[in-house]
C-alpha cells in the first residue's frame, strides 16, 4: 500500500511540474529560463539527483533479493541502477560547473560545450547527443514507457522475458501518464522544456520502479506470474 501511495504522489508532483512550467513561461520567460531552463538550475539539480535516486532504487531492488537471483539477472539489476546513477551525474556535469575543475584535454576537444560529459561527445562529424541520445534514446524510453506495458499484459514470452530480465514494467496509469506528458510539452514555448520534459521522466521512473507492474519477489520470477495492475 506505501508504494502505492508513494507512486501516485510522485506521478503527482510530475503534474505539478508541468503545470508550473507552463505557469512561469506565461508570466516571465526570464523566470521559466533562471528556475526551468538554465544550467543547474531547480529543475535541472532536482532532475540529476532524482536520477541518482533512481538508479539506488534499482540496485537496492536487486540486492534484496540477490540469493534467489541468477548472476546474470543480479548483474542486470546493478547495470540498470548505475545507467541511471552516471544520468544523473551527465546531468550536472558530474559537479563540474560546482566544484569548478577543468574540462580534461580531450573533452576540451572533442566535446561541443567543452565540458566532461560523455553524452555530448563528438566522434568525427557525429553528435552523440543528436544521433544516440536524441531520436533514438527516445524511441527506446517511449516504447518502454506506453508499449511494453501493454505487451506485458497480453504476451506471455514478453512477460517472461521482461521478469527473467528483472525489467521494472510500467503499470496501465504510468504508461497513460507518459503519453499525456509526450502529448502536452510540446506546446510549451521554450526551447529548454526539454529540461521539463526530463524532470518529469525521472519523476515518473522513479514512481515505476517503488510500484512496477512485476514486483521482484520470488513469485515475480516465475514465469506464470502476472500481477494485476492497480
Amino acid at each position: 500500500m506505501k508504494t502505492h501511495i508513494a507512486d501516485r504522489l510522485i506521478l503527482s508532483l510530475g503534474g505539478l511540474v508541468l503545470i508550473s512550467a507552463f505557469a512561469v513561461s506565461a508570466m516571465s520567460r526570464e523566470a521559466f529560463f533562471t528556475y526551468f531552463g538554465a544550467e543547474d538550475s531547480l529543475i535541472e539539480n532536482m532532475t540529476a539527483a532524482l536520477l541518482g535516486l533512481c538508479g539506488l532504487v534499482l540496485i537496492l531492488r536487486v540486492l534484496k533479493l540477490r540469493t534467489t537471483l541468477s548472476h546474470g539477472a543480479l548483474a542486470l539489476g546493478l547495470v540498470y541502477g548505475l545507467v541511471y546513477i552516471w544520468a544523473g551525474g551527465e546531468e550536472i556535469s558530474w559537479g563540474q560547473r560546482i566544484i569548478g575543475f577543468e574540462s580534461p584535454e580531450f573533452f576540451q576537444e572533442n566535446n561541443d560545450q567543452q565540458e566532461f560529459t560523455f553524452h555530448n561527445l563528438v566522434i568525427g562529424d557525429v553528435k552523440l547527443d543528436e544521433f544516440i541520445f536524441g531520436p533514438v534514446l527516445s524511441y527506446i524510453i517511449l516504447s518502454y514507457l506506453i508499449l511494453l506495458p501493454l505487451l506485458w499484459q497480453r504476451v506471455a514470452w514478453v512477460r517472461t522475458l521482461t521478469d527473467r530480465m528483472v525489467i521494472p514494467v510500467p503499470r496501465l496509469h504510468h504508461a497513460a501518464f507518459a503519453l499525456v506528458v509526450t502529448l502536452i510539452i510540446p506546446f510549451l514555448g521554450e526551447s529548454r522544456r526539454w529540461e521539463v520534459y526530463e524532470c518529469i521522466f525521472a519523476l515518473l521512473s522513479l514512481a515505476i520502479f517503488l510500484n512496477p507492474a512485476n514486483p521482484l519477489t520470488a513469485k515475480a520470477q516465475e514465469p506464470d506470474a502476472r500481477p494485476a495492475d492497480r
